[in-house]
């Protein structure tokens, strides 16, 4: 048990979980079917995310299992850090509830200024900013220039 609290062994099993968890998004994105007449088909961005997910964790894993310097003990959270996970994993569940309501753009907003001003402790002003901005690149960016087939919420009534 104590040697999972070391950086080597957190790293080890979350790279080797993030590679298991691509090779997953890479293989049920093969199982999404498009029309003939879309633009960009709609199991390129999972591939993208799925193959980028993967390689990223067998780097990290492949890394941490050559590292042979001292050991760096990783503290576990107190009881303010769990609670602060608790709250992320929290907005993350509301977001997916939230999703296809009030859209991607709107939902995606939300939730980034929720958590930039909650673990970042920033004034509520820029937290809302960056939130409006990431909801207007998610519109701008994934629904209009490539045409994705994201929820769109009251934007798209």
């Amino acid at each position: 048990m104590s040697q999972m609290r070391t950086q080597r062994a957190g790293d080890i099993v979350a790279g080797i979980f993030f590679s298991l968890l691509g090779v997953f998004v890479v293989w049920a994105a093969f199982g999404i079917k498009g029309a003939p007449d879309m633009r960009m088909h709609p199991r390129t961005l999972p591939l993208i995310l799925g193959w980028a997910v993967g390689i990223a964790g067998g780097i990290l894993a492949f890394h941490a299992w050559r590292y042979r310097g001292p050991a760096r003990i990783v503290p576990w959270p107190d009881r303010v850090g769990t609670l602060r996970v608790g709250v992320t994993l929290a907005a993350l569940v509301v977001f997916l509830f939230l999703v296809e309501p009030l859209g991607m753009p709107l939902g995606s907003g939300l939730l980034v200024g929720f958590l930039v001003w909650y673990l970042g402790r920033y004034r509520p002003i820029f937290a809302g900013l960056l939130g409006l901005a990431t909801g207007g690149v998610i519109y701008a960016v994934f629904i209009q220039l490539l045409q994705l087939s994201f929820p769109i919420g009251p934007l798209g009534r």
